[in-house]
C-alpha cells in the first residue's frame, strides 16, 4: 500500500562553481548546509576527457535530472543520498570552508542568496570517480525535524537495509526487523511533526500494512523483494515477516484508541510493538526458533 506525502517547500539552494563570499563562510559556520536538498535544475554538465557536443551535454543533464538526486545531511556527519531509486548512507566532511566531500563527490559551494522567503545557494558538484562536474540546483523540500536521529532516513534508523555478507543468526534477524519497524514508525513521526497531510512509504515497502487507524500486514505474495533482498537470503526474510506476524490480532492488525490523528495513531503503535520487542528480545529470538522446530 502506498500513501504520499506533501513535503512542504521551505528553501531553496543553487549549486555553481563560484567564489566564496563572507556571508558563505558565516553560513558554513551555522552549518545551513544541513538539511534534505532535491535536485530540480542541472544548469551544466561536464566530463573529463569527452569529446561531446552542446546537444549531448543537454541530453546527459537532463539524464541526470530524471534520474534524481536527495542529498541528506546530518549535523553528526552523516548523511543519506537518494539516486535512481537508490538509497546510500556515509558521512560527509568539509574539507575547506567552500567545500564538503560525501562519498566520491564534491561539493563547491561558493554563496548563498536570500530569494524571498527562501535560502538560495550556489555550488557545483563533482564525481572524482566519473570526473563529471556539474552546476546544479537544488530545493530544500522538508523541515529539519526537531531531533535529526529521528528522521526516518538517518543512517540508523536504516540499519535494516545493511545486506549481512553471511546468513544471520535469529538475534539479528530480530534486530533487522527491529529496526525497519522504528525507522516505519519514524516515517510517521516526521509526517506528523511536519503538520503532512499524507505519508510516503515509496523508499520503505515491506510487510508493513499502514492504513487509517491501523498497522497490518502485507500478504506473502505482495511483498516487496528489494526489502527481501536486504536479508541474507528469502528465508531468512519468510522467518522476519513470520515474526512480525506473530505480534498482529488473530485479523492480522494491531489497533489503538483513535486520538482522532491516525498518523499519530499509527505512529504510537509502531513504537509500542518497536519496544514491546526490545525489552522482550529472548522471547522474540523464541518465536523464530519455534518456527524451525
Amino acid at each position: 500500500m502506498k500513501i504520499n506525502y506533501l513535503l512542504p517547500l521551505t528553501f531553496i539552494i543553487f549549486f555553481s562553481s563560484c567564489n566564496s563570499t563572507e556571508k558563505l563562510e558565516e553560513k558554513l559556520v551555522d552549518d545551513e548546509i544541513i538539511g534534505s536538498w532535491t535536485l530540480t535544475e542541472v544548469i551544466t554538465f561536464d566530463k573529463e576527457n569527452a569529446d561531446i557536443n552542446d546537444a549531448e551535454r543537454t541530453a546527459l543533464a537532463n539524464e541526470k535530472l530524471t534520474k534524481g538526486l536527495t542529498l541528506q545531511f546530518f549535523p553528526d556527519s552523516s548523511y543519506t543520498m537518494f539516486e535512481g531509486g537508490n538509497i546510500k548512507h556515509g558521512n560527509w566532511t568539509y574539507v575547506n570552508d567552500k567545500a564538503l566531500s560525501y562519498g566520491q563527490n564534491i561539493l563547491k559551494i561558493d554563496r548563498f542568496d536570500e530569494v524571498g522567503q527562501m535560502t538560495g545557494l550556489l555550488a557545483s558538484i563533482r564525481n572524482n570517480d566519473k570526473g563529471v562536474e556539474s552546476a546544479v540546483k537544488f530545493v530544500e523540500e522538508i523541515k529539519k525535524l526537531k531531533n535529526y536521529k529521528e528522521d526516518p532516513f538517518y543512517p540508523g534508523n536504516n540499519k535494516w537495509r545493511e545486506r549481512p555478507l553471511k546468513k544471520e543468526t535469529n538475534e539479528e534477524i530480530v534486530a533487522r526487523l527491529s529496526n525497519y519497524i522504528l525507522h516505519n514508525a519514524y516515517l510517521l513521526k516526521a509526517a506528523y511533526e511536519r503538520n503532512d497531510v499524507t505519508v510516503s512509504f515509496e523508499y520503505s515497502r515491506g510487510v508493513i500494512k499502514v492504513f487509517k487507524g491501523g498497522i497490518g500486514v502485507v500478504k506473502k505474495n505482495k511483498i516487496n523483494q528489494t526489502w527481501k533482498n536486504y536479508f541474507y537470503n528469502d528465508a531468512d526474510a519468510m522467518k522476519a515477516f513470520n515474526l512480525y506476524s506473530s505480534y498482529l490480532d488473530k485479523q492480522g492488525v494491531l489497533r489503538a484508541v483513535s486520538t482522532g490523528d491516525w498518523v499519530k495513531d499509527d505512529y504510537e503503535i509502531l513504537m509500542k510493538l518497536y519496544s514491546q520487542i526490545q525489552k522482550t528480545k529472548v522471547a522474540a529470538v523464541e518465536r523464530l526458533e519455534q518456527q524451525n522446530s
